[in-house]
């Protein structure tokens, strides 16, 4: 089986900026938090589901649709940046949060 690398990526990326919304949005939404809880017992655990699923969707997806990609370390950066701006939006939010 021949993995594409940038659907691989692109996949990832996605997968960190659905998290970085379902985060904030939970947070935002007594509702929807309440909704991530019933489905599984835990808000965390439904997005684990919801992300896992998202991914594989996303990933069969694009893979139809993208050549692969021999430039890896192009697309490592774009999951290094994805992670580091969700990371921070998600901290400044919670920082926010805390003292408002």
């Amino acid at each position: 089986m021949n993995i594409n690398v940038k659907s691989l990526t692109q996949s990832t990326t996605w997968t960190i900026i659905l998290i970085t919304i379902l985060t904030i949005w939970s947070e935002l939404s007594k509702p929807f938090k309440g909704f991530l809880t019933n489905f599984s017992g835990h808000h965390w655990v439904t997005k684990g589901i919801f992300s896992l699923v998202f991914f594989i969707i996303l990933y069969f997806i694009l893979s139809k649709i993208y050549e692969d990609s021999l430039d890896v370390k192009k697309e490592t950066y774009y999951v290094v940046g994805a992670t580091i701006l969700g990371g921070l939006i998600i901290f400044i939010f919670f920082v926010e949060h805390f003292f408002s």
